[in-house]
């Protein structure tokens, strides 16, 4: 059995289109709103043991409101002081399970040294050489270096599918917002909670079964709904202030 706690690592101001695909004016698609960027803890009950589900964005604020979507992120939300609210420094994960590699997920790999990140083949394969729409949140086209995923490359343990990492602990393939987007089903006191990556980037894209706003592929998040489906679970957005309440109660 796990607990799951959320860790708030910053803001982002996006419009209503990027959290659910909903079009016309009567949705307000164009309003600007906020949304957390979430980093998940998990804790084995029985071991004590530490797993992370993403990593959140960098830590340059400016950097990723230049190149990204505003981001706000006070001192207390970077990745070490979250951490360190729960007792745990960096450098103590040893465990990654990244969703999928756009820049406010996997960009904070590179502050977890001794970790291993678990993440699809297809994935990076996809990072490596997306369509042109998506070179930005991957971080293809922004600066001299080599983009940000590369660096931890040696890290990775690469995964091709469904897969057990641990008891309670299952690893769905959930292609749609990317090539290679993965979700975790966990085991909890309270029941099986699923943590979809930005297939559900808020609640009531789950509840009205419509894929986030950002997609490659749409008949895959329906496949990846379908497959969801499939478990009597909890499913949390990733981006949505409502997690936080739905995991306190």
């Amino acid at each position: 059995m796990w607990n799951i706690t959320p860790l708030d690592v910053g803001t982002l101001m996006v419009t209503r289109s990027t959290q659910i695909a909903r079009h016309g004016a009567k949705f307000d698609v164009g309003k600007v709103v906020l949304q957390p960027c979430i980093v998940w803890l998990l804790t084995e009950l029985e071991t004590d043991r530490h797993i992370l589900v993403d990593a959140g964005p960098c830590e340059d604020t400016v950097w990723a409101s230049t190149y990204h979507n505003q981001f706000l992120r006070g001192p207390e939300q970077q990745l070490s002081a979250v951490l360190a609210s729960q007792g745990l420094r960096c450098e103590d994960i040893d465990t990654v399970i990244l969703t999928h590699l756009h820049w406010d997920h996997a960009y904070g790999a590179l502050e977890l040294p001794n970790a291993t990140l678990y993440v699809q083949t297809s994935e990076l394969r996809y990072a490596v050489s997306p369509l042109p729409y998506d070179l930005k949140i991957y971080e293809n086209v922004i600066g001299d270096d080599i983009p940000y995923f590369l660096k931890c490359y040696k890290q990775y343990a690469f995964l091709d599918g469904d897969c057990t990492l641990a008891d309670g602990l299952e690893i769905l393939t959930l292609p749609g917002h990317s090539p290679g987007s993965q979700g975790v089903v966990v085991d909890t006191p309270q029941g099986k909670v699923i943590i979809a990556g930005d297939l559900i980037s808020v609640r009531e894209s789950w509840d009205l079964r419509l894929p986030g706003g950002i997609f490659t592929n749409m008949e895959d998040c329906y496949r990846s709904f379908a497959k969801m489906e499939r478990y009597d679970a909890l499913v949390l957005g990733s981006h949505d202030y409502t997690s936080f309440e739905l995991l306190s109660k």
